[in-house]
């Protein structure tokens, strides 16, 4: 066994290593300018991200600070950033609600160890077996779930809730509790998040003077930086306002409040930890955890790897790479307090348009994150809980998929029932729980698919060839499909059979190559690749409507159960006709020689002289019915 090269295999896990070699100052101020724009998005989706993970402000920060020092040594796709997203912050709400950060933090290693064995394992084909469809749902579900969840915050209320039902039944409870001025502060600071959002989509007509031409593209690129630094823009504005009309006594807005200044102390996750009263040991806090130590690292898996084969543009993506990079930002943010981490599709959309050119970008928006925790964390006390719950809505209301209910109705609309299944269990269940469920649908029907394989049954009579039964066995046929193949085709046996019925009865000689039909060739008669016994006591003539044609071109794998189907397929035709194997492969005719007894195996031209003058000679003194394939 050859063992890889070591420099390749470096290089090939720190890609780094590949891409610093022509890195130029050019390429430099390309991903400054990306890595600066990324954190005008990022540190005020981190507060916020935080708020909805139930944890403090500055642990959104530290989840953002790590990642992109990490995925810039290891990544391979320059416009992803890694850092806090809206969907892990409500799945590690979902499972460290009512405990502390520990929690949060464990999960956050656990999903980097898990991640990064898929990835050494090569365990990314399996994020193949979750579909579009139920991506879509669970994507669509959790969107809602999360708007939801805001609403509370944009409206000033103050209760407990979970789920997607809980907080609208929480909702209409409290309804008469609404705060007035966090209201209007929430709509106004939303107003504004969708019209400067709504600046990146315009566009000036080409000037052809030189100097209109300039001011012209100044305006543009103008207007396309304050759409995206929209989010600190207004966490910005609504702070300031806080701060002028707060007051000792009696707050008129609901603050974020005190947080913890100065950057996080590098520590080993804990292990063990104390909630109010009550100690969890490690066993406590994994069995706590439960199904989120596996469904946290695979939705970011899903993520990344959709994120990163968008941004693709067509070339080759080393998903196995990818996700091993994100195993190791999780694994390393945890030891810097960080709950789970993953790439963000909005914040890589805006790293494409900022001109990223390498993932260096990150190490960029990383210190920028730095600065901010070191000198910043103060003046968090004085942003509104309601301009950071509705920095969170007009963040995710994107991720809602409409467009793709049109695209499988035209499609392929049986694919619609893993798309809502999922999306409804998510609502009326949980959102990891609905994924679960979907993954299932997804499984039932890949099961229905399997069990009715695709089978081209026809009745040949063209002129060309005596009429014969054809089929063509396309890919590969497991135990799934295996009653269903042979149902189909005993039916074509069944005297009530239209097909059959109207089949023209010819008769059919074989005669063996190099001999006559009444000739002599000892106890076996040799057609191509084919042996058939018989005692040569006389020639008997078959139908040619009952052979059976398997045309085996594209076929390429049985399994053990279609096999033995195949087995008795053969013996209840040749009561009264026979099968022929054309085209097999050698994989394919090693398997069926040892399941059957004497298959005839045949390529295209044998078929020919099979069907249209070939003379079998019975073992047994008469029947060619008899005769054993």
């Amino acid at each position: 066994m050859k063992l890889p090269d070591p420099l390749r295999l470096v290089g090939r896990v720190f890609p780094i290593l590949q891409w610093s070699k022509t890195y130029d100052l050019r390429t430099a101020i390309g991903d400054l300018i990306a890595g600066i724009t990324v954190a005008l998005t990022l540190i005020p989706q981190s507060i916020a991200y935080a708020s909805l993970a139930g944890f403090e402000p500055q642990y959104g920060l530290y989840a953002s600070l790590v990642g992109g020092f990490v995925y810039g040594v290891m990544g391979t796709c320059p416009q992803i950033n890694i850092g806090p997203t809206a969907l892990l912050s409500l799945l590690t709400f979902t499972y460290t609600n009512g405990t502390n950060p520990d929690f949060a933090v464990l999960l956050c290693i656990i999903a980097g160890i898990v991640q990064l064995f898929a990835g050494v394992a090569q365990l990314g084909f399996l994020v193949d077996f979750v579909s579009l469809p139920v991506v879509s749902g669970f994507t669509s579900a959790a969107a809602i779930t999360i708007a939801s969840s805001q609403i509370k915050g944009l409206l000033g209320l103050r209760f407990s809730a979970e789920t997607f039902l809980s907080t609208w039944k929480g909702l209409f409870e409290h309804i008469g509790e609404t705060r007035m001025q966090d209201t209007l502060l929430s709509l106004a600071c939303c107003i504004v998040l969708m019209g400067m959002k709504a600046l990146k989509e315009i566009r000036f007509k080409e000037v052809r003077d030189e100097k209109n031409h300039r001011s012209t593209r100044f305006l543009q690129r103008f207007l396309w930086f304050a759409g995206v630094s929209r989010n600190a823009v207004v966490v910005v504005l609504a702070a300031v306002l806080a701060f002028m009309v707060h007051e000792d006594k009696g707050d008129p807005l609901i603050l974020t409040g005190k947080i913890t200044p100065g950057l996080p102390t590098p520590e080993v996750p804990t292990f063990h930890t104390v909630v109010g009263n009550t100690t969890y040991t490690a066993g406590d806090m994994f069995s706590h955890l439960g199904s989120g130590l596996l469904v946290v690292p695979l939705v970011g898996i899903i993520s990344n790897v959709a994120i990163a084969k968008a941004f693709a543009r067509g070339k080759t993506l080393d998903a196995t790479q990818e996700i091993i990079a994100l195993g190791a930002c999780n694994l390393v943010s945890a030891f810097f307090r960080s709950f789970p981490v993953n790439g963000s599709f909005t914040r890589s959309a805006v790293s494409e348009a900022s001109g990223v050119r390498t993932p260096a970008a990150g190490f960029y928006t990383g210190v920028i994150v730095l600065l901010t925790l070191a000198l910043l964390t103060p003046y968090f006390y004085f942003i509104p809980r309601a301009a950071l719950a509705a920095v969170i809505v007009c963040a995710v209301l994107h991720m809602v998929d409409t467009d793709i209910l049109k695209k499988l109705w035209h499609t392929n609309r049986l694919d619609l029932i893993p798309l809502l299944g999922t999306f409804a269990c998510c609502l009326a269940l949980s959102i990891e729980v609905g994924l679960i469920c979907g993954v299932g649908i997804d499984m039932l029907l890949l099961l229905y698919y399997n069990s009715r394989p695709p089978l081209d049954i026809k009745y040949v009579d063209d002129g060309i060839l005596p009429p014969h039964y054809a089929i063509n066995l396309v890919g590969s046929f497991n135990f799934a499909g295996a009653e269903r193949v042979r149902s189909k085709v005993a039916d074509l046996k069944n005297p009530n059979n239209k097909v059959l019925q109207a089949a023209t009865l010819e008769t059919l000689t074989i005669i063996p190559e190099g001999g006559t039909p009444n000739g002599n060739h000892g106890n076996a008669v040799i057609i191509g690749d084919n042996v058939a016994n018989g005692n040569n006591l006389g020639v008997n003539v078959v139908r040619s409507s009952n052979v059976l044609v398997m045309h085996c071109d594209a076929l390429y794998r049985l399994d053990y159960t279609f096999l033995q189907s195949v087995k008795m397929l053969v013996k209840e035709w040749s009561q009264g006709g026979r099968v022929l194997w054309c085209n097999a492969s050698p994989k394919v005719k090693e398997q069926l020689v040892n399941i059957l007894q004497e298959p005839i195996f045949c390529d295209s031209e044998q078929l020919r002289i099979l069907l249209t003058g070939a003379v079998i000679e019975d073992q047994q003194a008469g029947n060619v019915n008899d005769t054993p394939l």
